[in-house]
């Protein structure tokens, strides 16, 4: 198990060929815009890739065997599609363009999204990669001007700031505790090295890290984590921290032990 959840961390490189418009930072979009359609269902494309690579070691350019079905509008329509090996949602038309394999080359995959013509969602277009071990790329595009895409985007409203932005913790902090638990059947140990267990948090979709005080450290997007462990085996014990650096979670800690006990203690502000 330890070594399936490491081989979906580490992921090899892909170099992109298009000459990139305009950047911008952008205001995320809200949550019932037609871009949020293109949004939820590539966020969708990646976790099914993700799942098919933890069953087959590789990624596909078969959305259909990915188990990646966008749905179709509330009349039944969909939108046309512009070859047989794109997918056709409500408004946008999905599909892989580009696939790696593994374990001969780096697995990596890039997917693309655009808005059907006479439709809201035209000349809307969207881009999503896994394109090395720690890292996704997801932009949208529209008018020319290219912005990165957060996972936070497109959440209930009630979500959208606080709660979106604290799942980032509490999944991985579960993931360090999977992990520990591997290790320890593995090596009858806990360990506070990160790197040693295979936990590679992602950083954010436009390619920043949190920034962490020294090596003892991993910075994700929002969050660093860190692991202390106490005793010598088989008596050993570990408390597992994650710390949000930025945004209004900011000064937000969770820890969880060897028991799997979490902990979240939030700071003064408007995410209480």
């Amino acid at each position: 198990m330890r070594n399936a959840m490491r081989w979906l961390s580490v992921v090899g490189g892909l170099c992109f060929s298009w000459a990139p418009p305009a950047m911008a930072d952008g205001t995320p979009v809200e949550c019932g815009s037609v871009d949020c359609e293109g949004v939820r269902e590539m966020k969708a494309l990646f976790v099914a890739q993700i799942n098919f690579a933890g069953v087959t070691s590789r990624f596909s350019m078969d959305l259909a065997a990915v188990g990646f079905a966008p749905p179709a509008c509330a009349d039944g329509s969909r939108a046309p599609v512009p070859g047989p090996e794109w997918v056709a949602g409500c408004r946008f038309a999905y599909r892989v363009t580009a696939v790696t394999g593994y374990p001969d080359a780096p697995a990596t995959f890039t997917a693309t999204a655009q808005g059907a013509a006479g439709t809201a969602a035209a000349g809307v277009k969207l881009l999503i990669s896994r394109p090395s071990w720690d890292k996704v790329v997801f932009t949208l595009e529209r008018g020319g001007v290219r912005r990165f895409v957060g996972w936070d985007e497109c959440l209930p409203a009630a979500s959208f700031t606080c709660d979106a932005q604290l799942r980032e913790g509490t999944q991985n902090i579960r993931e360090i505790f999977i992990m520990e638990r591997a290790f320890l059947q593995d090596k009858e140990r806990y360990s506070s090295n990160l790197e040693e267990l295979g936990f590679f948090p992602m950083g954010c979709t436009d390619g920043t890290r949190a920034a962490v005080p020294d090596s003892s450290w991993t910075g994700g997007c929002r969050f660093i984590y860190s692991v202390e462990v106490a005793g010598t085996a088989p008596a050993m014990t570990y408390i597992a921290t994650a710390r949000a650096i930025s945004g209004p979670i900011a000064g937000t800690t969770m820890k969880i032990n060897e028991t799997g006990v979490l902990t979240i203690t939030p700071v003064p502000g408007m995410c209480q």
